[in-house]
C-alpha cells in the first residue's frame, strides 16, 4: 500500500488589506548574511523606516521570496543588550502562537540584526490613544486585540512547550497589528523562562513604569502574574482609552491601576471609564466583563489574581469569576 501526503493548505494572508503571506510555522529562525539584509532593506534606507525606539531602529525589507519583514537593529553592542538580543532569539525559536510576532531570523555580522514578520499597522498604542482628529479605535477592535493578546499571554504562561515564558513588559507599544486587528505580542528582549511560572524567582526589575506589579516593584521576585497585572493596567486603557503613565503624572494623586480598581469597587464604573469617544457605540454587557476582568488582574495581592487561562474579556461570566474568587 502506497502511503500519498498531501501539501497542507495554502494558510490565508496575514492581513485581508494588505494581503502579506504568512511565515512557515514551525521552522527555526534562520541565520542571515548582512548582505541579504541590506539587499531587503534597500540599504537600510529612509524610505524604509518605520520606527525607532529604546532598542534601535526598525526598518521594513523584503526578503528573496518576497516575505514582507520588519528588521530591527540593536542601537548598540553592551552586556545588557546582547543578554536582550540572545533572550529575543531563544523564547521566540521555540513559542510560536498566531498572536505573537514571529521571528523569521537573525543576523550577528557587523551589527545584530533581528527579523520580524511584517505588522503593517503599527502598534496598539498608535489607535488606542488617539489625538484630536485621529480616527477613534472602535469598541468591536478593541475586544478583538484584548481577546487576541489573552490567547499570547495564556500560551506563553501555561501552553508553550519548554516551560511558562514571563513577557515582563507587556504593554500598548509591544502589541503589534494588522489592518484587521489581528494582535501579536512582541519585544521579548525582556523575557524570562520558568520551569513554573506560579513559583517566585529573584531577578533584577525591569520593564515599563505603570505596567509593573507592585510586589515585583518591592521584592525583586517574579512570577507569571505580574504579566497578569500588565494585562490589568492594558484592559484598563482600552476601556478608557487613557495612557497609563500620562494618568498618574497629570493627575498627581494616584497611580492608575489604583484609581480604576477604587471606580471598579465603588461601582462608578459606567460613568467614569469608558472612552467618552466610543459615543455609546459599545456593548454593554463585554464592558461589564471586561471592567470585572481588569478588576481582578490589577489586584494588589499577586495570588487574587487569576491565570490568563481563567481570563478572557470576551465570554467570561460572572459565575467564572466568581467559583475562582470563592473556590
Amino acid at each position: 500500500m502506497s502511503l500519498s501526503l498531501k501539501e497542507p493548505p495554502t494558510p490565508p494572508p496575514l492581513c485581508s488589506i494588505c494581503k502579506h503571506s504568512v511565515p512557515v510555522f514551525g521552522r527555526s529562525p534562520r541565520k542571515f548574511s548582512h548582505e541579504e539584509i541590506e539587499k531587503a532593506t534597500a540599504g537600510f534606507s529612509t524610505s524604509n523606516f518605520l520606527a525607532e525606539g529604546g532598542y534601535g531602529k526598525v526598518y521594513r525589507g523584503v526578503l528573496n521570496d518576497g516575505q514582507v519583514v520588519a528588521v530591527k537593529k540593536r542601537k548598540m553592542v553592551s552586556a545588557q543588550g546582547a543578554a536582550e538580543f540572545c533572550s529575543e532569539v531563544e523564547v521566540l525559536k521555540c513559542a510560536q502562537h498566531k498572536n505573537l510576532v514571529m521571528l523569521i531570523g537573525y543576523c550577528i555580522e557587523k551589527e545584530w540584526l533581528l527579523v520580524y514578520e511584517f505588522a503593517c499597522y503599527g502598534s496598539l498604542d498608535k489607535h488606542l490613544y488617539a489625538t484630536k482628529g485621529d480616527e477613534v479605535m472602535t469598541w468591536e477592535n478593541r475586544m478583538k486585540v484584548a481577546c487576541g493578546a489573552a490567547r499570547a499571554l495564556r500560551y506563553l504562561h501555561e501552553d508553550c512547550r519548554v516551560g511558562c515564558i514571563i513577557h515582563r513588559d507587556f504593554r500598548p507599544n509591544n502589541i503589534l497589528l494588522t489592518h484587521d486587528f489581528e494582535p501579536m505580542v512582541g519585544d521579548f528582549g525582556l523575557a524570562r523562562c520558568q520551569q513554573d511560572g506560579q513559583l517566585e524567582e529573584e531577578t533584577r526589575v525591569v520593564g515599563a513604569f505603570g505596567y509593573l506589579a507592585p510586589e515585583y516593584t518591592q521584592t525583586g521576585l517574579i512570577t507569571e502574574k505580574a504579566d497578569v497585572y500588565a494585562f490589568g493596567v492594558v484592559l484598563l486603557e482600552i476601556l478608557t482609552g487613557i495612557k497609563a503613565i500620562e494618568f498618574s503624572r497629570t493627575s498627581r494623586k494616584q497611580y492608575f491601576s489604583e484609581w480604576g480598581r477604587r471606580v471598579l469597587l465603588e461601582g462608578q464604573a459606567c460613568v467614569e471609564m469608558i472612552d467618552p469617544r466610543l459615543a455609546n457605540k459599545y456593548d454593554m454587557k463585554e464592558v461589564e466583563y471586561m471592567m470585572y476582568a481588569a478588576s481582578l488582574c490589577i489586584s494588589p495581592n499577586p495570588e487574587q489574581r487569576p491565570r490568563m487561562s481563567k481570563v478572557n474579556p470576551s465570554f467570561i461570566t460572572y459565575i467564572d469569576l466568581y467559583t475562582y474568587v470563592f473556590r
